[in-house]
């Protein structure tokens, strides 16, 4: 070989068993990083959502401070924000948008929708006006705070899975349902057999965001929701201290205070 020549340098690639172990690592490291990323994801959801729960809070607030009581008592309307729709009746959410927008000519219902919340499929699916996941308390509508029992603990709006069309009321008054006796309450939960849990207040890994009568909003698990946290107390099926595994047609009275 002439002394001027160089020696070539062979530079071998990864092997095919090196490349193996290279995207195994990068698999197990995915793996791990994935479930933190989904929770923290699923995290901003529901703090989104409690902002909003807040926001209610306060216009409810707002309303009975301006009209003396709590909104009106309509329930199950359809297309809860078109003043021209068919069976449409002044509604909780429609009555406090105003406090939420600033303006009633045209109010949007962006602030009832939770991210985590899902069209049923149905005809009550939500549509681009009128859309939410949350459910006024039909124990506390049309009364005066001045009556309340305990409103710091006295959970005034929920959550549901559904993103529907419908405002309803969430305890509800159970003659709309042709149920129990004048003046009681009931489906403050629905149990889903199918999904092994309810489809109220368990929106957020298995709990759910609430506004308070006092005008406050924070999460809560639903399995620490109880039905004197709605205003409820014993009826002929119901007790106050029921959890979400009790009959989600139970019967209840509303709490003593809770007067007009």
């Amino acid at each position: 070989m002439p002394p001027y020549a160089k020696a070539s340098r062979h530079q071998p690639g990864f092997t095919l068993i090196e490349l193996l172990v290279v995207i195994a690592i990068i698999a197990v490291l995915a793996g791990m990083l994935l479930p933190s990323l989904s929770t923290a994801k699923k995290k901003a959801k529901q703090i989104k959502c409690l902002s909003n729960m807040r926001q209610v809070g306060l216009a409810l607030n707002l309303y009975e401070l301006d009209h003396e009581r709590m909104p009106p008592r309509a329930s199950q309307v359809p297309d809860f924000m078109n003043r021209a729709g068919a069976g449409w009746r002044n509604n909780c959410l429609f009555a406090i948008a105003p406090y939420l927008q600033g303006s009633d000519a045209q109010p949007s219902s962006e602030v009832y929708v939770c991210p985590e919340a899902k069209k049923p499929g149905d005809a009550s699916d939500a549509t681009e006006l009128s859309a939410t996941g949350y459910l006024p308390n039909a124990v506390l509508m049309e009364r005066s705070s001045a009556h309340f029992s305990n409103p710091s603990d006295t959970i005034i709006i929920q959550e549901t899975v559904r993103l529907v069309s419908y405002t309803a009321l969430r305890p509800a008054v159970a003659s709309d349902f042709g149920i129990c006796g004048p003046e009681n309450f009931t489906f403050w939960h629905v149990s889903n057999p199918e999904k092994g849990f309810d489809d109220y207040s368990t929106v957020h890994q298995r709990g759910g965001n609430f506004a308070f009568a006092d005008g406050h909003a924070e999460y809560r698990k639903a399995d620490t929701l109880r039905a004197f946290h709605f205003g409820l107390e014993d009826g002929s099926s119901g007790r106050r201290d029921d959890d979400q595994s009790a009959s989600s047609r139970a019967c209840y009275t509303s709490a003593t205070g809770m007067g007009q």
